[in-house]
């Protein structure tokens, strides 16, 4: 099969998270994830400086729909977060999970996941990540 053109959106808690996972995390992971030849396009969040927060709503909302993968890092709480996943889960499109190895993930979200059949990949860096994301990408070339 040749490229798949996928639009990728990533998800992450912003508000309460340290800086170095709002800043350089992100940045280091979608400068990785824009690397993969299957990867058309990696949409950005507005972040925590820009626009109003109707304008964060709806940009957000709009990337977590249109987006054909959704990678959540759920390392950090967030209310956000928890909406874009629900967000994601209702539009019934394409997400998967990851958490770093010691994070306290909360319970409603694990058991969001257990009912839908899903799982967090564990991670120590973005090297991790993008593994997981070339498996998955992987997957979804094998002919049906």
């Amino acid at each position: 099969m040749s490229n798949l053109e996928l639009i990728v959106y990533v998800g992450q808690a912003l508000t309460g998270a340290p800086p170095e996972f709002v800043g350089n995390f992100q940045h280091k992971l979608k400068a990785e994830l824009r690397k993969i030849p299957d990867i058309k396009e990696v949409l950005d969040f507005v972040g925590l400086e820009n626009g109003t927060p109707l304008e964060v709503f709806l940009h957000d909302r709009n990337c977590t729909q249109k987006a054909s993968l959704c990678i959540f890092v759920v390392d950090y709480a967030s209310t956000g977060l928890g909406m874009e996943i629900m967000i994601r889960h209702y539009a019934q499109r394409e997400m998967i999970f990851f958490a770093k190895k010691d994070s306290r993930v909360t319970r409603m979200l694990t058991g969001f996941l257990e009912h839908t059949g899903r799982k967090i990949s564990p991670y120590q860096d973005v090297s991790d990540i993008i593994a997981v994301v070339i498996e998955y990408i992987e997957h979804l070339k094998l002919p049906e």
